[in-house]
């Protein structure tokens, strides 16, 4: 009994600790395609904590990903990006040869989510990151 007690307690803290992990770091929340041309287009936010501080300064970075649907990495493709709330470092991007590109989100001085769509030949994907009060 004295084990049984022992191992419930260990996956209670395991999967606890699996949870809190997930919940502070945004996985690829939206996974598109194919496009026209056959790419596949995902996108993530990356970001610590419960969001960026509104402080005007906080970043995030935005990385996205273009494959093929035999999940080839697409290089070379331009990707648009927009936002709702607070300032992309680019709003065009061109994948290297892993078929992804980056840039960074900062948060403005204003509170919410900010929906970051990433487009791609005639497809997009979104992802959102909180900016909270600081």
């Amino acid at each position: 009994m004295t084990n049984f007690k022992y191992i419930k307690r260990l996956s209670l803290s395991i999967f606890s600790a699996v949870v809190i992990f997930i919940g502070c770091q945004a996985a690829v929340e939206d996974l598109t395609g194919p496009s026209a041309l056959g790419n596949i287009l995902g996108i993530q936010g990356l970001f610590g904590g419960a969001g960026l501080k509104n402080n005007g300064a906080s970043q995030a970075t935005i990385r996205v990903e273009v494959f093929t649907t035999q999940n080839i990495p697409t290089e070379g493709a331009t990707v648009t990006l927009t936002t709702t709330l607070g300032t992309l470092g680019a709003t065009s991007l061109t994948t290297d040869v892993s078929g992804t590109a980056t840039t960074t989100l900062t948060s403005g001085t204003v509170t919410g989510i900010a929906f970051v769509t990433a487009t791609v030949d005639n497809v997009s994907a979104n992802t959102s990151v909180p900016i909270i009060k600081f």
